[in-house]
């Protein structure tokens, strides 16, 4: 049964992002061209609404075949490996993220239990630091432009 052009499309976004992530030029290259040729196929099934039967499963053996290169076990590994190891790394950035988070909490709890102002202010300038180091290493991870906190007090 050939995949649904959804499934396809789908399929080729996962491959595109992975693209990114090879390690060499040609790898990337051959990426590339495997997503390129999956989305080709996703758009020929959908254009091709042909009630002939006939038509309908020579067209079917066509795209197995362009799929055939496309969906082959190498290559399946090979994006798997690379999204799973891009999913580590964006774990790992996440988990660095929370601790900072944690800290500067832990800064904050600090802080509140000593008597002498400058002591409190010290504690509390380092959280801050810690929560605009968190905030900026988000913004980076989420790809979205945060501006600087501005200072308070």
């Amino acid at each position: 049964m050939l995949p649904s052009p959804q499934e396809l499309r789908e399929l080729a976004e996962r491959i595109r992002a992975a693209v990114q992530k090879a390690p060499t030029d040609n790898m990337k290259q051959t990426l590339a061209a495997h997503a390129l040729r999956i989305a080709q196929v996703a758009e020929q099934i959908e254009r091709t609404n042909d009630p002939d039967a006939l038509a309908r499963r020579s067209n079917i053996e066509r795209y197995k075949e362009l799929l055939a290169g496309a969906l082959n076990e190498r290559t399946r590994i090979t994006v798997e490996t690379l999204l799973d190891q891009e999913n580590e790394a964006l774990e790992k950035k996440r988990r660095q993220i929370e601790a900072w988070r944690r800290r500067a909490e832990e800064l904050r709890a600090t802080a509140d239990q000593f008597k002498v102002p400058s002591a409190q202010e010290s504690l509390r300038r380092a959280a801050a630091n810690y929560d605009q180091m968190a905030d900026h290493a988000e913004a980076l991870l989420t790809g979205k432009s945060k501006a600087p906190a501005e200072k308070t007090g």
